[in-house]
């Protein structure tokens, strides 16, 4: 587990700091900031919690069953690595956002942003990305696998699917409280 975790925490960083190179780059070459949060704060609160709970669900939700699909194969290794990428790229390109836009109170309001849903998100997504790890490796390895291998498999998912579920309701429902809030005070 440790080794798994040294290797998520490698990808997910170098992901990071490309997202920081790339929202440098991005604000250097257009003298503005070319990200999508002024979409995503325009368009959230139009939509109703319900809408947006099931926005998220089918967003994320794709993103699960094809990682769960491709975990019993050697793809899902590369899902994972892809994925742990992206959300690192994701990652720096928003603190670059929220530092360049209002400097170091903007990193504490990004934080501010990514709560609570974050406490969801956070295992949920890694006990994920192990799980469909550990079974891709499994497929490499040339190794039988047996039907202890899929319960493992399904019921490791299934605790990721509960975490990612009560992530997504947190998001949708608390998360645009605390956005309206943070807009109105500090923006």
């Amino acid at each position: 587990m440790k080794k798994n975790m040294r290797l998520f925490l490698i990808l997910y960083l170098a992901g990071f700091g490309i997202g920081v190179l790339a929202g440098n780059l991005f604000l250097r070459k257009t003298g503005y900031q070319t990200s999508l949060l002024s979409v995503y704060l325009s368009s959230g609160p139009d939509l109703e919690a319900a809408q947006f709970f099931g926005e998220l669900f089918f967003q994320r939700g794709k993103l699960f069953f094809l990682g769960a699909v491709c975990g019993v194969t050697i793809l899902g290794m590369f899902l994972v690595a892809g994925g742990l990428l992206w959300a690192g790229f994701l990652g720096g390109n928003l603190a670059v956002l929220f530092l360049t836009q209002w400097g170091i109170q903007g990193l504490g309001t990004g934080i501010l942003c990514l709560f609570p849903q974050i406490l969801f998100y956070t295992p949920g997504w890694l006990l994920y990305f192990f799980a469909v790890l550990q079974m891709s490796r499994k497929s490499m390895g040339g190794s039988k696998r047996t039907r202890e291998d899929y319960k493992a498999y399904f019921f490791f998912l299934s605790m990721a699917g509960v975490l990612l579920l009560l992530g997504i309701w947190s998001e949708s429902y608390v998360n645009q409280k605390i956005l309206a809030w943070i807009i109105e005070k500090h923006m």
